[in-house]
């Protein structure tokens, strides 16, 4: 399912948070409590290194970008600055495969077709770039699916940079239940990366901002 576009607004508190929109896939349904619990990001050097070029485009590269995927072969796809790599045989049968926070970690048979991913990138050129996926769609749970996203060299970077999860009902980091979903920061190359489960919305969050309630959701 598709989630709602999230119109952008600050919030004051934590528990007030509600993505209206953003342009964040997911399912609709899935119930996602925010927690006071929160992991600082690692320092590590990111695989995917942006070219200059591709840095150019930060600014512009607001929009939305579709790929025709096999999922028999691994996929290394950019995003304006950023980039998504999907290896083989990584895509759970979107017919026959549960989706949903509990069902993350479920095997699952492999999608054989091909099919098009669409994703949506909003605020490339802000300290809080943010991606949208559709379908929405999961991962077999022995691939590792990467997901680097470049910030901006006007933006603050540091270790309390995450990559959560959103969906209508709010964003989480989803390292505070499942350490292989750590987010990593390459300070040098300014990049956000960790894996990924499925499809859905993700956005860089600043752990110092939402402490003193003065983020804004875009």
């Amino acid at each position: 399912m598709r989630l709602p576009m999230m119109a952008r607004y600050r919030v004051s508190t934590l528990a007030a948070l509600a993505l209206m929109g953003m342009m964040l896939v997911g399912c609709a349904g899935d119930s996602i409590a925010p927690r006071a619990i929160q992991h600082q990001s690692q320092l590590r050097t990111s695989p995917f290194v942006p070219t200059d070029a591709q840095k150019a485009l930060v600014g512009v590269a607001d929009g939305t970008y579709s790929f025709v995927i096999d999922p028999s072969q691994a996929q290394s796809l950019s995003l304006g600055a950023s980039h998504l790599d999907i290896p083989a045989n990584a895509v759970c049968d979107l017919a026959t495969s549960s989706y949903g926070v509990d069902h993350w970690d479920e095997d699952c048979a492999p999608q054989t077709d091909t099919f098009t991913i669409q994703a949506v990138v909003r605020n490339a050129g802000t300290d809080h770039p943010s991606v949208d996926f559709e379908p929405a769609l999961r991962f077999s749970p022995d691939k590792q699916v990467g997901l680097y996203l470049y910030v901006t060299n006007d933006a603050t970077l540091d270790a309390s940079r995450v990559v959560k999860y959103c969906n209508a009902n709010g964003c989480v980091d989803e390292s505070v239940t499942d350490s292989s979903l750590q987010s990593n920061v390459d300070l040098e190359n300014r990049v956000v990366f960790r894996r990924i489960k499925h499809f859905s919305g993700y956005v860089v969050w600043s752990l110092v901002e939402e402490a003193g309630d003065v983020l804004g959701l875009y």
